[in-house]
């Protein structure tokens, strides 16, 4: 049984399935090798050549490989049509070479006509050549109907027929592995014609496949799931789109030492100009490919600073723990849009990832073997049974329908990434990109699965009654299979493997590519609730993925998804959403209604989650204003978790005791079932008392959305004020500036007020993750309104800094307000996060870590100053980290100054000064490496060890250099 990847539609033969497909699909693989043209058919290509193009002998073997004799057309091999197989009619067929069969050629009973054409044509120029032989060559007096060859389908590259009969030939460095009868590769005459003088230009080489050898080995018998045979050999890629990486030698091997590659590196050529790449584009088709890629795809147009990327795209192997990383995605780690302690490189200048993610994916995924790491990384797992239950085990039918979508979408970005916008041709231009890959076990999927309804719990839970089904979820549409994809992406970007992050990093921009196109080709998907928590979830992978590109269309699509959000009418104010019940009730419709309803919500508040989340760690604005927000806030969970009608029922009567009897007037009050406006509104007039009892961790997270968007505003205006006033400047500056001040006091009296309601929930509950997790966030919010963190991050970069204590003084009074305050925070930060289990902490925790760091890093660096007005700071240490808010030393150091701050290493007991800036960098290193490796928390360790050395002894004054570079060496 095999299924189509676009429909879902069961075929119980693969010819059928090959004949359905080109229904869905515009897909032309027959082209020709002198002009480039392609066809959906074999026949219509060869009549293409012979009316075109230059005559051939009847005998010999027209474009494409397929042998004629005399006039007659070839079809299937004896033995292929005893299988009932596909067969590609050469001579021996592939299957039959395969298979050491003797292959015996079949031809049609009639000659075709562009058969007889061909041998009109040759006939015509015998004579023009030969005036005294006057024998004409035989021909039929009645011509029959064409056959109908079956359709080319986009899963078989059996039936990928494409420029076969002028085989290539291949560099030095590949000798062994290249075809027997080596000849040069046909070039379009026109291109030869008009060709440039310029030898190294692509639009001139990309046009062959000998510029382009393929670092990957050649893959024999992918045949999986559609059971195709061991009928084909994939042939060289172009890999057109590797143009931009001009020094970059391509490897993906990330498992040398269980799977080595058929064949070495080899080095991608070197284009100095890339000009006539994008001049390339106006001669494209306008397909629905070429716009999805100049719109959003991270492939552009732009030319490249060759300086810049002379980074070897191989594996970093690191000799700690760290999981090995491409060269190319740390060299991409300079732009990410945050984290930017250093020296920043932007988008012009950045190498591009997706393909390496792309191309790992699909080369790693097929090797026996790969998954080993995974397995064994499963076994070490304990999950509770919650856990086990979260997830319903997947079919066999559910993981091959799941095969062949993930195929078609995998083929879909490596279309466009490897064509792009560099292409001539927008159609497959090479059989690799249908070859085939292999999805993990169903045991590895499921829990991927399960790890993401539990790296999830931070959210409003969008899975009903708590419970994974993807074997329902792949009988929707493709929004819901894109969305188990995304899930399985999640899942797998918690596990730190290097397997699980290669299939996390390409599962993420195969449904980025997907997603876009599902909402384009159909734009009342904008108001699909599947559609929109693809978004929500794309939107969470790619702003934690650590990979600079995703990270950017991410925060880039966050304001396209939030506006269809609003479009659909998600945030209006709704009805009560508690029910009334009488006789004539159906419970079921009831239910089903309010889950519908429900379940919107819920994805309303996780966007403003996310949307506080991503505006707090770039500093910059939340996109929602408070006032937009009316949609009823999410139930109880009691509700949600409901498996069935009787049991929602059962918990509403339990809840607010919901029964006939009662008055349904007095359950649609707005108090029952608040907005974050009202919720909002209640916190400023000072009556939260009334719902203290019933606020959620999760309500009270929501709080934080409006009090990070007043204080950002406040802020703002702040630091537009200079530090000192001049006499020109008084007047009305600084009664304004008084008046954002008292405003900001008013903001920071409000966060004192949610800490008072939170630490009181978290007396009650003191392993609620999610408490823990609001808690983390109020205190980076509270040090945006203590410190400067932009100006700190341009200190770290040494913009405008000109290395004198002057300087460095007045740069500390612009970038921390407030020390002790700004350290207790800093502090508290890092005791919360580490008191978090490993596996269950936000994907920004280590984001976190960094601001914390940098904050004191900044603060140490500025004390080397001789001249600093420093503190009498005499007594016992104050572990900042280890001890709670109430606890007296913290209190005692706040307000008057006693003791001696300092950080306690986890791993030793040792304890940290907050006097030598690289005492805290080597603290905030190895606390990163004692969590979950990540790619961003790798990225942000490297940020750190690099901030470490370029603050060496040159960079700083003469007095403070003896201290840096004692301290910084630990660190390199």
């Amino acid at each position: 049984m095999v299924f189509c990847a676009y429909c879902g539609k069961s075929f119980t033969r693969k010819e059928h399935l090959e004949r359905h497909i080109p229904s869905h699909t515009n897909v032309k693989p027959h082209r020709c090798s002198a002009c480039q043209l392609s066809f959906a058919r074999r026949d219509l290509l060869q009549r293409h050549h012979s009316t075109y193009h230059e005559a051939r002998d009847p005998m010999e073997p027209l474009p494409g490989g397929v042998p004629t004799v005399a006039g007659r057309t070839p079809i299937a091999c004896l033995n292929c049509a005893q299988a009932k197989t596909g067969c590609d009619k050469r001579v021996p067929c592939a299957r039959c070479a395969d298979k050491n069969l003797e292959c015996q050629a079949r031809f049609a009973r009639r000659s075709s006509k562009a058969a007889m054409r061909a041998a009109q044509a040759t006939a015509a120029m015998t004579s023009a050549h030969n005036p005294h032989n006057h024998s004409t060559p035989h021909s039929h007096t009645s011509l029959p109907p064409q056959p109908s060859p079956t359709p080319a389908a986009t899963v078989n590259p059996a039936f990928m027929d494409i420029d076969q009969g002028t085989p290539k030939q291949d560099p030095p460095i590949k000798a062994s592995m290249s075809p027997d009868n080596s000849t040069t590769m046909t070039i379009d005459p026109r291109i030869q014609q008009h060709e440039s003088p310029k030898k190294n230009s692509p639009a001139n080489s990309h046009m062959s496949n000998d510029d382009f050898p393929s670092p990957h080995a050649r893959v024999e018998g992918l045949d999986d799931f559609l059971h195709l045979g061991n009928d084909f050999i994939p042939q060289e890629p172009n890999y057109q789109d590797m143009l931009v990486w001009s020094e970059y030698p391509l490897d993906l091997d990330m498992y040398t030492g269980n799977m080595p590659l058929a064949q070495p590196d080899v080095a991608m050529p070197t284009f100095t100009e890339l000009s006539d790449i994008s001049s390339n584009s106006e001669h494209m088709s306008s397909s629905r490919g070429s716009i999805h890629t100049r719109s959003t795809s991270i492939m552009s147009t732009a030319d490249f600073d060759p300086v810049i990327k002379s980074v070897d795209m191989s594996l970093n192997t690191p000799t700690d723990a760290m999981i090995p990383e491409f060269e190319v995605v740390i060299a991409a780690e300079a732009a990410w849009p945050l984290a930017r302690c250093n020296p920043p490189i932007y988008s012009g200048a950045c190498p591009r990832t997706a393909i390496v993610h792309l191309e790992c994916l699909e080369q790693k995924s097929r090797h026996e073997g790969t998954w080993n790491a995974l397995e064994q990384h499963l076994e070490q797992v304990d999950w509770d049974a919650a856990d086990l239950a979260s997830v319903i085990p997947m079919t066999s039918r559910t993981r091959d329908k799941m095969l062949a979508i993930t195929q078609t979408f995998l083929h879909k970005a490596l279309e466009i990434h490897r064509g792009g916008v560099n292409s001539h041709n927008k159609t497959f231009t090479s059989p690799r990109l249908l070859s085939f890959l292999v999805l993990p076990p169903s045991k590895i999927l499921e829990y991927f699965l399960r790890s993401y309804v539990r790296n999830l719990s931070f959210f409003y839970s969008l899975v009903s009654a708590g419970c994974v089904d993807p074997n329902e979820m792949l009988q929707n549409n493709q929004a819901a299979a894109l969305l188990v994809l995304l899930m399985i992406a999640q899942g797998a970007s918690a596990v730190p493997t290097a397997e699980a992050r290669a299939l996390s990093a390409g599962l993420i921009e195969t449904c980025r590519i997907s997603l876009f196109d599902i909402i384009e080709k159909d734009i009342e998907m904008c108001a699909d609730p599947t559609a929109l928590r693809c978004a929500l979830l794309f939107t969470l992978l790619g702003a934690w993925s650590g990979d600079k590109w995703l990270m950017d269309i991410a925060m880039g699509q966050r304001g396209m998804y939030l506006s269809m959000l609003k479009h659909a009418g998600m945030f209006e104010s709704q009805p009560s959403m508690i029910p009334s019940f009488n006789s004539s009730t159906n419970a079921e419709l009831q239910w089903r209604s309010w889950l519908h309803r429900e379940s919107q919500n819920r994805l309303v508040y996780n966007f403003v989650m996310v949307d506080q989340e991503l505006s707090l760690f770039h500093d910059t604005a939340p996109m929602l204003s408070t006032s937009e927000l009316c949609a009823p806030l999410p139930g109880p969970e009691l509700l949600w978790m409901s498996a069935n009608a009787d049991q929602w029922v059962a918990a509403v009567q339990s809840i607010y005791g919901c029964t006939a009897n009662v008055n349904p007037q007095l359950l649609t009050t707005p108090s029952l079932t608040p907005s974050l406006y009202d919720l909002f509104q209640d916190l400023l007039n000072d009556n939260l008392s009334r719902r203290q009892g019933s606020l959620t961790p999760h309500q009270l997270r929501l709080l934080l959305h409006p009090l990070q968007s007043c204080l950002y505003h406040i802020t703002q205006m702040l630091s537009c004020f200079p530090d000192v006033m001049s006499t020109r400047r008084l007047g009305n500056g600084t009664a304004i500036k008084n008046s954002f001040e008292s405003r900001l006091n008013e903001i920071q009296g409000l966060l004192q007020k949610w800490y008072e309601l939170t630490i009181t929930y978290y007396k009650s509950k003191p392993t609620c993750a999610i408490t823990k997790t609001n808690l983390v966030l109020y205190h980076l919010i509270s040090l945006n309104a203590v410190t400067n963190f932009p100006e700190i991050e341009r200190l770290a970069r040494r913009e405008e800094f000109d290395g004198t204590y002057w300087e460095l003084s007045l740069r500390h009074k612009r970038c921390i307000y407030q020390r002790e305050e700004a350290i207790f925070h800093c502090g508290q930060v890092y005791r919360l996060l580490r008191s978090m289990p490993r596996d269950r902490r936000p994907n920004w925790w280590g984001t976190g870590v960094y601001r914390a760091t940098l904050i004191l890093w900044t603060d140490s660096v500025s004390r080397l100053d001789p001249n600093f007005q420093k503190r009498d700071e005499s007594g016992s240490p104050v572990a900042i980290d280890q001890v709670t808010p109430e606890d007296p030393a913290v209190i005692a150091y706040l307000w008057n100054g006693e003791g001696v701050p300092v950080l306690i290493n986890q791993r030793d007991g040792t304890s940290a000064s907050l006097e030598k800036p690289a005492s805290v960098l080597e603290y905030a290193v190895k606390t990163l490496e004692d969590g979950v490796s990540s790619r961003l928390s790798d990225g942000i360790r490297r940020k750190l060890v690099a901030l470490g050395i370029s603050w060496r002894a040159d960079m700083l004054p003469p007095s403070a250099a003896a201290s840096v570079h004692a301290s910084t060496s630990s660190l390199c």
